[in-house]
């Protein structure tokens, strides 16, 4: 990356004291509770195709939230609770170009308290859903890549953590929006040594018929092309030629040997 083309960006977050919020609509409802402490810091450096971003972050406090709805076509349901005293630091590289593309993740963290979610969409999308629930004291690192092509994206993730803590969570999803096709799972289960490993692949249809459309407007350029059909017909031509005169020469044989 050359200089000119690089642009930094830093932001620092700080929040203090209790937020409550609520509402409601016509087609969801939702609330808040927030007596956290936090505070965050990032650096971002990079152009279009390329970047850079690391980050600092700490919270403790209690946080919980529900909301649920109806999100044109399909439900949704959310609800979490924590209570945790957490420090992460975070890094995150991305490279793009022509339309392909590579991201990865790193977290390392330590973390002590207790934390639950879960979630769950359904409707003319797919469904969707997952929940999670850890206790006690912890530090780990969690990683995830995801590979971007034009017709599909895949992500994999892995992380490991060392604590006295308990921790169980899993989620699935087949979901079908925009013409992209999702299929993923992820689990864990952790009790003093935690593992866990999840798998996501996008399939975009639209961008599949949009390249065999290229690739069959293509073959039909080349049948049609009339050197290829010249040369097509020319070698036909021999070979009728060759058959022919195979069998003429098979012919005169036999003559020969009923004289």
């Amino acid at each position: 990356m050359s200089n000119k083309s690089q642009k930094v960006n830093k932001n620092i977050h700080v929040k203090t004291g209790t937020e409550k919020s609520a509402s409601i609509d016509s087609n969801s409802v939702s609330a808040t509770f927030d007596d956290s402490t936090s505070a965050e810091a990032n650096m971002t450096i990079g152009n279009s195709n390329a970047s850079l971003d690391m980050g600092v972050s700490a919270k403790t406090g209690t946080v919980a939230s529900a909301s649920g709805g109806l999100d044109g076509k399909n439900i949704y349901a959310n609800v979490s609770y924590s209570d945790t005293t957490e420090v992460h630091t975070t890094a995150t590289t991305q490279v793009n170009y022509d339309g392909f593309g590579t991201s990865t993740t790193i977290d390392a963290y330590a973390q002590s308290g207790n934390q639950v979610e879960a979630n769950v969409k359904a409707g003319a999308n797919g469904i969707a859903g997952g929940g999670s629930v850890s206790s006690g004291s912890s530090v780990g690192v969690n990683a995830s890549n995801t590979t971007s092509l034009r017709e599909a994206s895949i992500t994999t993730g892995a992380g490991v953590s060392i604590g006295e803590h308990f921790e169980a969570g899993g989620s699935g999803e087949a979901t079908f929006k925009d013409g992209k096709a999702t299929v993923g799972v992820s689990g864990d289960v952790a009790v003093l040594v935690g593992l866990d490993v999840d798998v996501s692949v996008t399939v975009d249809t639209k961008q599949v018929q949009k390249d065999t459309k290229v690739i069959a407007n293509e073959t039909v350029k080349v049948v049609n092309d009339s050197n290829l059909q010249n040369a097509t017909k020319k070698t036909g031509n021999q070979i009728s030629n060759n058959a022919k005169k195979t069998g003429n020469d098979i012919s005169k044989g036999l003559k020969k040997i009923h004289l």
